[in-house]
């Protein structure tokens, strides 16, 4: 609209001229209070017509001022529910950060383990393998086979290293593999990843009284993670005619989908806390 009145703002001023001039001699009445001339006898209807023409371009522009300045207001709403939902979100996520810190400073006040905090910056785009990357590296005291804990569990161990920065192999990977013990019964197993958010257990022996649910800690044995953490819980366990172990499997501890905060265990003399 506002570009239409510029383009014809020649043509509108001239027609409200033209009004302007004929009302005033339309209205311009003798001493006898007639309209003298010709003027008397067509004065009337060309003073209303002309009267009509002001009215229609008033109201046309005071519509179309109301509609831009109800224009700018939604707009400004519009901005402003923008930069709250902005806001909202941002609040969301630190109250949300502030929680996950909350529980690894809890974990890390039950345990005697040193501990090196880092974040997840990167992820294995490859079907075949599940590793991640860390903002910790060697500078920070972190070493090749450390493992990587969150409070839920084990989430696997380092095997590639630099100085600012580490990547992970995750407890569902067919290349991890780490001993284990049923805790209820103490069974000796062996976990193994599988690529899908499950791992195997092996080792089984058919005679053990296994049940989903069941706690299942690291053995201690190997050298690499240290006896107790927690690795996950059987999730199925079965016996199946003419095989010496059952099939069994995990599921794990820790929620190897959404890592964002761990915490990698140095071997002992390489910790350097910030």
């Amino acid at each position: 609209m506002l570009s239409f009145l510029l383009r014809h703002r020649a043509a509108i001023a001239g027609i409200g001229f033209a009004g302007l001039a004929l009302g005033f001699l339309v209205s311009h009445r003798g001493v006898d209070g007639g309209v003298p001339g010709p003027l008397g006898l067509v004065g009337t209807p060309v003073q209303a017509v002309a009267r009509g023409m002001a009215d229609s371009i008033g109201s046309v522009v005071d519509r179309y001022v109301f509609l831009l300045e109800a224009g700018e207001e939604a707009a400004r709403l519009r901005r402003e529910v923008a930069d709250l939902r902005r806001e909202l979100l941002a609040v969301e996520e630190v109250v949300q950060e502030n929680e996950r810190l909350r529980k690894l400073a809890g974990f890390r006040e039950t345990t005697d383990l040193p501990l090196v905090p880092a974040r997840v910056v990167g992820r294995s785009a490859s079907a075949w393998f599940r590793t991640v990357v860390l903002d910790k590296g060697s500078d920070d005291g972190v070493g090749p086979d450390a493992p990587v804990l969150t409070p839920g569990g084990v989430v696997g161990r380092v095997y590639e290293v630099s100085p600012d920065a580490s990547r992970v192999l995750l407890l569902t990977d067919p290349n991890f593999a780490v001993d284990a013990i049923v805790q209820r019964t103490r069974a000796q197993v062996v976990i193994e990843g599988r690529l899908d958010d499950r791992c195997r257990v092996l080792y089984l022996a058919r005679g053990e009284d296994v049940r989903p649910g069941d706690r299942v800690v690291t053995s201690g044995m190997g050298g690499v993670f240290p006896k107790g953490l927690l690795v996950g819980a059987v999730a199925r366990a079965e016996a199946v005619p003419g095989e010496v172990f059952q099939r069994a499997e995990l599921a794990p501890g820790a929620d190897l989908s959404r890592l964002e905060e761990v915490f990698v265990v140095p071997a002992p003399g390489e910790e350097n806390p910030p």
